[in-house]
C-alpha cells in the first residue's frame, strides 16, 4: 500500500508540474480520433477528410477551450453533411445550436463527453461513459451523454435519409425525408435504453458517493456498474449488435477507471475518522472527520569526507594572524562606555572566505570633565585661582 500512496504521489507531483500540456496532449489525441471517426463515418468532403487537415484540427483543438472543440467538432459534421445534402444537414443544425445555447454554454467543460461518446462508441467502449461522467463531473452531466447518442443515431439517419435520394428543392420530398429521421429517432429502442440506463447510473453513483458511509465513493463505482452490466444486458436482447460480453467489458473497464480516478484524487484513512459536534447561534453541527493519506518524502543527509580536517587548520592558523593584527580597520564605538565590540572578519581557507565572529578588546582612557575643569574659562574668568586657593 505504501508504494502505491509513494507512486501517487510522484504522479500527481508531475501532473501539477505539466498539467498543461498533459492536458494539452490528451486533448490532441482525443481530437484526432473524433476527427478519424467522423472522416470513416461521413467524408464526404475529400478537403477535410485527408490526415493532413485532420492533424492540423486536432492541434488547434488541443490549445483551444473545450467549448470552442466542440463547435470546430460539429462544424467539421455539417460541412460533412452539407456536401451530402444541404436540406438534411439542416436537421444536425438545428439540433446542435439548440444544445449549445440550452445546456452547453452554461457548462462548456462537460461538452468534451459529446465527443467522447462517439469515439468510445467506434471501439464499442461506449458503455464506460456514465462512469466518467458521474466521477468527473455532476448528475447533469446525463445531458452531454443523452446529446452524444442522439447526434450518433441523427448521422445514421441524415445517410439513410440521403441514401433513398436527396429531396432537391421538392417539399413533398424533404418533408418525406425529414419524416423517416425522426420516425427512426422515436422508434430507436437502443438510443432510449441507452439513454435511460445511463442517466440511472449517473444518479446512483452521484447520490450513493454523497452518502456519510465508509468508502461511499468505491461502493457507488460498484453499483454504478452493476447497474449498467443488468440494465443494457436485460436490452441485448432488443437491441441488434448489442454484444454482452462488450457490455461486461467496457462497465469494468469504466468501474476500474473511475476507481482509479478516485483512488489519485483523494485516498482517506477511514481507520482515523472522528465524530464531532458543535454549534453556533443558529445550528448544532454533527460533522464526520476523516483524515486523508499522505506519504511524506525520504529525507536524506549528505556527508562529505576528504576536506574536513584541512579546512580546520587553515581556520585556525588565519584566525591566530588576524587576531594579531592591530584593529586599525574597525570602527570605534561611539558610546565612551563601550569597551568591547563585535566584527566580522573573513577568513580565506582553500579559494572560499569564511566569514566569522571576533571579538577584539579595544580599551579607551576614561576621560572625566571635573579633572580638566582648570583648563576652561568664560569671559576672562580663570578657574586656576580657585583650585589655588
Amino acid at each position: 500500500m505504501t508504494n502505491l500512496l509513494v507512486l501517487k504521489e510522484k504522479i500527481i507531483g508531475f501532473y501539477k508540474n505539466f498539467e498543461y500540456p498533459v492536458k494539452a496532449v490528451g486533448k490532441l489525441i482525443l481530437a484526432f480520433l473524433a476527427f478519424q471517426y467522423v472522416n470513416s463515418e461521413l467524408g464526404y468532403l475529400e478537403s477535410l477528410a485527408g490526415i493532413v487537415p485532420t492533424v492540423v484540427l486536432s492541434v488547434i483543438c488541443a490549445f483551444v477551450p473545450v467549448s470552442v472543440f466542440v463547435l470546430i467538432f460539429a462544424a467539421v459534421i455539417l460541412l460533412h453533411l452539407f456536401k451530402l445534402s444541404m436540406i438534411l444537414s439542416a436537421i444536425a443544425l438545428v439540433i446542435f445550436l439548440l444544445f449549445y445555447f440550452i445546456y452547453l454554454k452554461f457548462a462548456p467543460s462537460q461538452g468534451i463527453l459529446i465527443i467522447l461518446y462517439p469515439v468510445l462508441a467506434r471501439y464499442n467502449l461506449h458503455y464506460m461513459i456514465p462512469m466518467i461522467g458521474a466521477m468527473a463531473f455532476n448528475p447533469f452531466a446525463a445531458v452531454p451523454i443523452a446529446f452524444g447518442v442522439i447526434a450518433v443515431k441523427v448521422l445514421e439517419y441524415i445517410k439513410e435519409a440521403a441514401g433513398r435520394g436527396d429531396p432537391g428543392t421538392d417539399v413533398q420530398e424533404i418533408m418525406a425525408s425529414y419524416q423517416y429521421i425522426f420516425d427512426k429517432l422515436f422508434a430507436d429502442k437502443e438510443m432510449i435504453a441507452y439513454i435511460l440506463i445511463f442517466t440511472l447510473v449517473i444518479l446512483l453513483v452521484y447520490g450513493i458517493s454523497h452518502l456519510s458511509i465508509d468508502y461511499s465513493w468505491y461502493i457507488a463505482i460498484g453499483v454504478g456498474t452493476l447497474i449498467n452490466v443488468i440494465g443494457l444486458s436485460m436490452q441485448a436482447s432488443n437491441i441488434q449488435g448489442m454484444s454482452i460480453a462488450m457490455v461486461i467489458a467496457g462497465s469494468v473497464i469504466g468501474g476500474l477507471i473511475a476507481a482509479l480516478a478516485q483512488f489519485m484524487g483523494c485516498t482517506l484513512d477511514y481507520a482515523q475518522k472522528e465524530y464531532l459536534q458543535f454549534e453556533d447561534d443558529d445550528y448544532y453541527y454533527y460533522v464526520k472527520a476523516v483524515p486523508k493519506i499522505h506519504v511524506t518524502k525520504e529525507e536524506r543527509t549528505v556527508k562529505r569526507f576528504g576536506q574536513k580536517s584541512g579546512a580546520k587548520k587553515n581556520v585556525g592558523k588565519n584566525r591566530k594572524d588576524i587576531v594579531k593584527e592591530p584593529a586599525a580597520e574597525m570602527k570605534r564605538p561611539e558610546e565612551p562606555g563601550k569597551t568591547v565590540e563585535e566584527t566580522r572578519l573573513k577568513v580565506p581557507v582553500k579559494n572560499t572566505l569564511i566569514e566569522q565572529d571576533t571579538k577584539v578588546s579595544v580599551r579607551r582612557p576614561k576621560i572625566d570633565p571635573l579633572n580638566d575643569f582648570d583648563e576652561l574659562s568664560f569671559g576672562g574668568f580663570d578657574f586656576d585661582d580657585i583650585d589655588r586657593k
